[in-house]
């Protein structure tokens, strides 16, 4: 009998530990897998900025590898965030049918996806202007000033390989116009400080959001993070302003009918009478 039990015993940890391995061998062929995905990806990319508030994340409706193939919005993604970047594609974008250039976009939450170009810093490190108006240049030299500036407190992504005589090359967004700008910037005009970063970004964040429901709660909450972390940021009195609205002072404009007021005559005699 206690034969019998030995063998059983005996026969049950054998199954065990086989499939422990089997799961074991799985496991790693899938690890493999995965770094095998990840090497792939990673040699053909590189870091990247990126450049606007709320830039737009797509897939493809039919992944063809064609230009008519059509983008589809699926996610968000915040100004200044960090993402891997890779290849430039030729797709339509299904807003206007036209053919323009995304690039491959993956997150650190792990969603892929395409972005705009324009607004994507591939390769570079994040940097804010504190110029009032940061002049752009066509190389590294004073004299080849574009006439194009770039406004205060604009995210940009710079390359610091390309630091020269004072200068460096960058890459912004300017969400007014739709274009995009990679030129030549004076260091002296850029921070590179994290407070002035951080502070910037949760302000451009909070700007277009409205003073009502739940988008003013969320402004007022991105404003005060920004004051409470960051007091000894370039934009301080930026948010402050922003956060703490100056009251203006009301103006009845409403107009006044002369001709119904009734004007008490002044006896210029009696004046003089009463002063004697």
């Amino acid at each position: 009998m206690s034969k019998k039990i030995f063998l059983i015993v005996l026969a049950a940890s054998l199954f065990f530990f086989s499939c422990e391995r089997k799961e074991a061998a799985k496991d790693s062929i899938e690890t493999e897998a995965v770094k095998d995905d990840f090497t792939q990806v990673t040699d053909n990319t590189s870091f990247g900025i990126v450049l606007r508030v709320d830039a737009s994340l797509y897939d493809l409706e039919n992944n063809t590898g064609s230009e008519t193939d059509r983008t589809k919005w699926i996610a968000s993604m915040s100004l200044g965030e960090k993402i891997i970047a890779g290849d430039i594609k030729r797709v339509t974008f299904s807003g206007d049918g036209r053919v323009y250039d995304f690039i491959e976009v993956w997150r650190d939450n792990g969603a892929r996806g395409l972005a705009w170009d324009i607004q994507i810093a591939k390769g570079g490190e994040i940097a804010v202007v504190t110029d009032e108006k940061a002049n752009l240049y066509r190389s590294p030299r004073m004299v080849e000033v574009t006439g194009f500036l770039v406004p205060r407190k604009t995210i940009v992504g710079y390359f610091p390989e390309t630091e020269n005589d004072g200068f460096i090359e960058i890459k912004c967004y300017d969400p007014q116009t739709g274009a995009y700008r990679q030129n030549y910037m004076r260091i002296s005009s850029l921070s590179f400080r994290d407070a002035d970063i951080q502070s910037s970004i949760l302000l451009q964040t909070a700007e277009p959001l409205k003073d009502t429901g739940t988008e003013k709660i969320r402004k007022d909450a991105l404003l005060e993070t920004a004051l409470a972390n960051y007091s000894d940021s370039v934009f301080y009195a930026d948010i402050e302003a922003l956060l703490f609205p100056v009251s203006q002072p009301v103006i009845n404009t409403e107009t006044v009918d002369l001709e119904s007021l009734e004007l008490e005559s002044v006896d210029a005699e009696s004046i003089i009478t009463a002063e004697e």
